[in-house]
């Protein structure tokens, strides 16, 4: 009799876990509830227990939606397009941040290289070298990784997914 209570306990309670969202947080730990809402940084997830916590997505390393539990969406569609398009920019910025800096200097030397021919010979060499250095600089560092804007932008493409929507 008490296993039989034990394991329908555990069927319940397992069942009940089962009908849940799902965090998997980076320190690998879980949390059950349900998403209520999200932004470009934040998940907000009302645990099991009650109430609501933004998380941020820094911390999460996935999402399952339980789409049996509960059918509805989760989040508005303008409400995802608002949080993946900040995502998304702050990704596609990170990414340029090398580029943007070659081309500077190269404007630097070229604004340089003019000054130098309107007879401003000493300040036009100044800015030529602040060019070519900045270029140096530019050339020579590693290609920015983006790992904070690009695992964003992964949850949250992973939410517009599951909800039907693409960015």
């Amino acid at each position: 009799m008490r296993r039989a209570c034990i394991f329908l306990f555990t069927l319940l309670l397992t069942g009940g876990v089962a009908l849940a969202d799902t965090l998997l947080m980076a320190d690998g730990t879980t949390v059950q509830g349900e998403l209520v809402g999200l932004d470009a940084f934040h998940l907000y997830f009302a645990p099991e227990g009650g109430g609501k916590k933004g998380v941020p997505l820094s911390q999460v390393r996935s999402i399952s939606l339980d789409w049996e539990a509960n059918p509805e969406p989760r989040v508005s569609h303008d409400e995802w397009l608002s949080a993946i398009s900040k995502a998304r920019l702050e990704l596609a910025n990170c990414r340029r941040a090398k580029q943007g800096t070659i081309v500077g200097g190269l404007l630097f030397i070229a604004g340089g290289y003019w000054l130098g021919s309107q007879g401003h010979g000493p300040f036009g060499d100044l800015i030529m070298g602040l060019g070519a250095v900045v270029t140096l600089l530019g050339v020579a560092s590693p290609q920015p990784t983006c790992d904070q804007p690009l695992h964003r932008v992964e949850i949250l493409t992973k939410i517009g997914l599951e909800h039907g929507w693409v960015y």
